[in-house]
């Protein structure tokens, strides 16, 4: 109880409070997206087995607590999910805070600097899935992890390596997409606990440890046990390769939609050029062999960040390389890690740490901008979504009440050109598509709103090739046939 009264007389926790509620404090009211309405219509025999299968056997136990044991209502999860990622979030950044001071003299600084890792451009995505509370718990399960690793490395006593180990496995039954963050923090800790080569590829070794052997679990978990198709394909490596460079070109420079172009590479470039500036101009008693272990560790961590990011891509089939922010969360902290490195290596004076203090305060409020946009047009496409979904279940009615057959089945085509994200509506990759653009979410989001259980139904070849060449912009009930029990939807 002590401990905890001297928590909260800190300021800092009153600050990570807020922080997290400023950015992500509209998403309380319960949003949707497409794999929400799966969740909210499946059995919870299949919600279960659709996380299990791919790895995240956390979130899979929470969905049948949630929904097998308390059989709790979608408002009530969706509230329970957001609350716990609020929590997640405020701990991870108090956590990482006190972790930074240690190298960093000024309060500020210091938890500006936790902002820009945990908070990062690529946060938001881990908001709009309906287990967001689950993603933010393996990302603080990372941080946990980095702290014990930090304390192994003072202490030298396995105690601490065994901790970080099992938070790192709880982290990766979670989320495996976050879970690189805990590479990327520890690649700082390296590099500040090795006085030679030797220790630096023993800490190496102790990190690639940590994160490798549950990583390897749960691969071996996913390919084996429950037989995920994106690790059961076919790999071809050039085709792969060319698909990862791609998704890295995008990441870097469009930042996935989320932030404006080039922003940031342009702050990435921008740190890069300011340690070889302090290498070269501001240090000129450190030793040539110093200057150049300083100027190796910036590109270690690029390079390490950047490798520790595209590795789970490479694992899957070449046919799942998927970049997205939710799966590239760890490259989005380089901001961050950067800054702590700059603070940890060199001498910061008073009007670099002023003008560090500035951007990264800029670079905050174009993301929280950023970040309400796309909050606010994830509302919208709700909207649009229902209104849409509304109609066809008001056809579906009319059409029972005057034929008087019971519509049991469902067969879902697609026009020529099928629209994934609705006009004017700020997107990124699996944020805000509309639900009525793919053949899983369209059943589910319509036995959402009509409390039915639609069956897929087999495709009318006939149908099939009429949809296929007409392309509507808008919903028409032209896209609608219906035929004895089965109603044929034709997305657009």
């Amino acid at each position: 109880m002590e401990r905890i009264k001297n928590i909260f007389k800190n300021i800092d926790i009153y600050l990570c409070i807020i922080i997290p509620i400023i950015f992500f404090g509209a998403l309380v009211f319960i949003q949707y997206a497409p794999d929400t309405y799966f969740v909210f219509t499946n059995t919870t025999r299949s919600v279960i087995n659709q996380f299990a299968t791919g790895g995240r056997i956390v979130t899979a136990l929470i969905a049948g607590v949630c929904l097998g044991i308390m059989n709790l209502s979608d408002k009530i999860i969706y509230f329970l999910s957001y609350t716990f990622a609020i929590i997640c979030t405020i701990i991870s950044l108090y956590r990482l805070n006190n972790l930074l001071k240690k190298d960093i003299d000024n309060k500020v600084v210091s938890l500006i600097i936790a902002t820009l890792i945990i908070i990062n451009p690529f946060s938001i995505e881990l908001y709009i899935y309906i287990e967001k509370g689950i993603m933010m718990f393996s990302v603080l399960m990372c941080i946990l992890a980095v702290e014990q690793l930090e304390k192994h490395f003072i202490n030298k006593t396995w105690k601490e390596f065994i901790i970080a180990l099992v938070f790192v496995m709880i982290a990766i039954c979670s989320y495996q997409g976050t879970v690189g963050i805990f590479v990327a923090l520890s690649l700082l800790y390296i590099i500040k606990y090795s006085n030679n080569i030797v220790e630096f590829l023993l800490n190496n070794f102790k990190v690639a440890t940590i994160y490798g052997i549950p990583a390897i679990f749960n691969y071996l978990i996913v390919k084996f046990v429950a037989s995920n198709s994106r690790v059961k394909g076919q790999i071809i490596l050039s085709e792969s390769i060319n698909k990862i460079m791609q998704g890295l070109k995008e990441l870097i420079f469009n930042t996935y939609n989320i932030l404006p172009k080039y922003l940031f590479s342009i702050i990435i470039f921008g740190l890069i050029i300011f340690i070889i500036y302090k290498i070269l101009f501001f240090e000129k008693e450190e030793k040539k062999k110093n200057k150049i272990l300083k100027f190796m560790g910036t590109f270690y961590i690029l390079i390490g960040i950047t490798a520790v990011t595209i590795a789970p891509q490479i694992l899957q089939d070449t046919n799942s390389i998927w970049f997205v922010a939710r799966s590239s969360y760890p490259m989005a902290s380089i901001i961050g890690i950067f800054l702590v490195y700059i603070f940890q290596q060199f001498n910061i004076k008073n009007y670099e740490k002023n003008i560090i203090i500035l951007i990264s305060i800029l670079f905050l409020c174009i993301q929280l901008i950023c970040f309400a946009r796309i909050i606010i047009d994830s509302y919208i496409v709700n909207y649009i979504d229902k209104k849409e979904t509304a109609e066809i279940i008001e056809q579906i009615e009319e059409y029972e009440k005057e034929s008087g057959n019971q519509i049991t089945k469902i067969a879902i085509y697609k026009d020529e050109n099928t629209t994934f994200v609705h006009k004017d509506i700020k997107a990124s990759g699996d944020i805000n598509v509309r639900a009525l653009c793919t053949d899983w979410a369209s059943r589910f989001i319509i036995n959402y709103y009509s409390n039915r259980d639609l069956k897929e139904a087999e495709k009318d070849i006939e149908l099939q090739e009429e949809f296929s060449q007409r392309d509507w912009e808008n919903f028409d009930k032209e896209q609608l046939v219906f035929e004895n029990d089965t109603i044929h939807i034709c997305l657009y």
